[in-house]
C-alpha cells in the first residue's frame, strides 16, 4: 500500500531501483539515486520512499551503521578512542588510539582536545646492580647512574693488586716493591713488569768512580771491585783456591751490564779444571740468586779475560753484589789475590770471635762445591777461614758496558 497521505505521480525512486531485490542492492546504487533528489517540498513523497529503501535494506543485510557511512564496513564503536588516519568520508581507515609506555591521553570532550604527553611520574622500576647506584629525578629528567665506591678501593695514585676476583676491589693489597724488587709499569693497557733489581742495597752512600778514566788514551776502564770501599785494600799476594766456594762482597761503581772478569793465574791446575767467577745477588747482607758466572780455564796461567756468561749479569751503581769463586777439582791452583789480613772482617761467630788475621773477611759454603755456580742462603754458610793461602780473596777486575 502507498505511504499515508502520499500522491502516486511521483514515484522516481522506485522507478529507478525496479528489478533491484535488497539483498543486492548496494550502498553505492542506493547512494546514486539518493543524491539525484532536491530537498524540496515537491520531493516529500520522493524523499520519504527513500528513507523507506534504505530503512528496508539495513533490516535485510542486518547493517545498522547510519546513513552517511552506508555500513561500508565495520565502524568505530561508540566506546573506544579511535583516530583516523586518512579521511575519506567514512571511518574505514580508522585506528585505536591507545597510549603506550609512559604516554597519557587526555580527552578534552567533545568539540575539545585529545592531548597526548609524557609520563611525568619518576621511573621506579630502574634497579641498580652490583657496584652501581642511582640518583633519580622528580618529575622529568635524567637519572644519573654511578660506579660505587667499595670500602678500600684503590686511589689512583696508588698501585693495587686484586688477589681474587669477586666483583669489586675489596680484596685489594698495596703493591709495593720488596727488598731486591723493582717494578715498571707499562701504563694503562699495557704490562707491570715486576723485576729483581740486583741486590738490596746497604747505607753505604761514599760516591766511587764510577765511569772509565782517559778513554782516549789508556783508557783506564778495569773496576778492581774486591779492592774498593768498604770491604777491600790494596795489598796483594800469591794465594790458592780452595775446594769450597768463597763469597765477597761489593758495592757496584757503575750501571750495566759485566763484559768481562779478568783474573791472573801464577800456577796452574795438573789436570782438566774449571774455576768458576759467580756474581750474587744480596739478600740483607747474605748472598742470594746467582745473577751469571763466568769460567776460567784453570790448567792456563797469566792473565785471562773471560767475556762469556751463563746469562747477562746487570749491575745497579751503588748496591752491593758478592763475587763467588770455587774450582771443579781438588788440583792446586795459584793466583793474585788480595791480603786478607788487612780486609775488614764481616761475618757473625759461634762465640769470641777468632783472633786469627783474615778469618770471617768473607763468607764460604759449609761443605766442597765443585759444580758449577747455585742459589744459596745463609743455611748454607759460615765464616771464611784464611789457612796456609787457602781462601785467599781473588784479585779480579770487570769491566762493564
Amino acid at each position: 500500500m502507498p505511504l499515508p497521505d502520499t500522491n502516486n505521480w511521483s514515484s522516481r525512486i522506485y522507478e529507478l531501483l525496479k528489478e533491484t531485490d535488497l539483498e543486492n542492492l548496494s550502498y553505492a546504487q542506493f547512494q546514486g539515486v539518493a543524491e539525484k533528489l532536491f530537498i524540496e517540498p515537491e520531493n516529500e513523497d520522493e524523499l520519504r520512499r527513500l528513507v523507506l529503501v534504505q530503512l528496508a535494506r539495513m533490516a535485510v543485510r542486518g547493517d545498522w551503521d547510519g546513513f552517511l557511512s552506508g555500513g561500508g564496513g565495520s565502524g568505530a564503536p561508540t566506546d573506544a578512542e579511535y583516530v583516523v588516519m586518512a579521511l575519506n568520508g567514512t571511518l574505514t581507515n580508522e585506528r585505536k588510539l591507545t597510549a603506550g609506555a609512559r604516554i597519557t591521553i587526555t580527552d578534552g570532550g567533545a568539540g575539545g582536545n585529545v592531548t597526548i604527553a609524557a609520563d611525568a611520574s619518576p621511573v621506579t622500576s630502574l634497579v641498580a646492580g652490583t657496584n652501581i647506584t642511582l640518583s633519580p629525578v622528580s618529575g622529568l629528567g635524567d637519572v644519573t647512574i654511578n660506579a660505587a665506591s667499595p670500602t678500600g678501593f684503590a686511589p689512583d695514585d696508588a698501585s693495587y693488586l686484586t688477589l681474587g676476583l669477586d666483583g669489586d676491589l675489596t680484596a685489594e693489597r698495596v703493591l709495593t716493591a720488596g727488598t731486591g724488587i723493582s717494578f715498571t709499569d707499562g701504563g694503562a693497557g699495557g704490562t707491570l713488569t715486576i723485576a729483581a733489581s740486583g741486590g738490596s742495597g746497604n747505607d753505604f752512600n761514599a760516591e766511587l768512580v764510577g765511569v772509565a778514566l782517559d778513554s782516549d788514551g789508556a783508557n783506564y776502564d778495569v773496576f778492581d771491585i774486591l779492592s774498593l770501599p768498604p770491604y777491600g785494600c790494596c795489598r796483594y799476594l800469591i794465594g790458592k783456591i780452595d775446594t769450597k766456594q768463597y763469597f765477597y762482597p761489593f758495592i757496584a761503581p757503575a750501571s750495566g751490564d759485566i763484559a768481562d772478569i779478568l783474573v791472573n793465574y801464577t800456577s796452574g791446575a795438573s789436570g782438566s779444571t774449571d774455576v768458576y767467577y759467580a756474581v750474587y745477588r744480596d739478600n740483607n747482607g747474605v748472598p742470594s740468586t746467582v745473577l751469571g758466572y763466568a769460567t776460567a780455564d784453570g790448567q792456563t796461567t797469566g792473565v785471562q779475560t773471560l767475556s762469556s756468561f751463563s746469562s747477562t749479569i746487570t749491575l745497579v751503581r751503588g748496591t752491593q753484589y758478592w763475587l763467588a769463586e770455587n774450582k771443579s777439582s781438588s788440583d792446586t791452583i795459584e793466583r793474585r789475590a788480595v791480603d786478607n789480613s788487612y780486609r775488614p772482617r764481616i761475618s757473625p761467630y759461634n762465640g769470641f770471635p777468632s783472633t786469627s788475621n783474615s778469618y770471617g773477611t768473607g763468607l764460604t759454603t759449609n761443605s766442597n762445591v765443585s759444580s758449577a755456580p747455585a742459589d744459596t742462603n745463609a743455611t748454607n754458610l759460615e765464616p771464611s777461614v784464611y789457612f796456609s793461602a787457602l781462601g785467599s780473596c781473588p784479585h779480579v777486575g770487570i769491566r762493564i758496558s
